[in-house]
């Protein structure tokens, strides 16, 4: 039974699962055979994916709900006034809470795109919340406040706001392949892994 076991570990660690990454899908015409189901069965076979959202309505913008994340409408990125800084208020420095994935005294991620509101999906998991100043507003300047405003007045609804919504997440799936969501592309780019490295 030993030599069973360990030969189980042993397929284990030689068969890892891919990476595949879809970026920068506003650009990309998609082929006929990339769809919602593809992905699905990408997932199924034990590849991992990496997706990144948009701020417009796209391929996995949809997909996104399928796996029970809620995506605020199109164009309303993530804004936060706080911490005063030069950078627009949809670029956002966030202290990453630790959990299970992410350490303790990180630096600032720098963040700018949409926040997705967790649905009741016992497979999704939070990696990096919002700050809980921030919100999702169309209007970047104080002009759009007042929306936010009259949505906290109707007792939340429609209000995107807050350190419940999340900007990078996770979701396992029962095989053990994962999926992880993040709320914009950007968060990879040169620039903002400058922005750390000068701060």
């Amino acid at each position: 039974m030993s030599s069973s076991l360990h030969r189980t570990q042993k397929v284990r660690s030689v068969t890892t699962p891919s990476v595949n990454t879809l970026t920068d899908l506003d650009t990309l015409d998609f082929s006929s055979d990339i769809t919602p189901q593809s992905l699905v069965s990408l997932l199924e076979k034990d590849t991992n994916l990496l997706l990144a959202l948009s701020q417009k309505q796209n391929l996995v913008n949809s997909l996104a709900n399928e796996f029970s994340l809620i995506l605020p409408p199109p164009q309303t990125p993530l804004v936060s006034h706080f911490p005063e800084r030069e950078e627009s208020a949809t670029v956002i420095p966030i202290i990453p809470r630790p959990n299970v994935l992410v350490g303790p005294d990180l630096p600032p991620v720098w963040f700018s795109g949409i926040p997705a509101a967790l649905g009741s999906n016992p497979l999704l998991f939070p990696i990096l919340r919002a700050p809980a100043e921030s919100f999702a507003s169309d209007a970047t300047a104080d002009s759009g406040v007042d929306s936010v405003l009259e949505a906290a007045d109707r007792g939340g609804e429609g209000l995107w706001a807050g350190s419940s919504l999340s900007l990078v997440t996770g979701f396992q799936t029962r095989g053990g392949a994962r999926a992880t969501w993040v709320g914009g592309v950007e968060l990879f780019s040169d620039d903002f892994a400058k922005k750390n490295a000068l701060r």
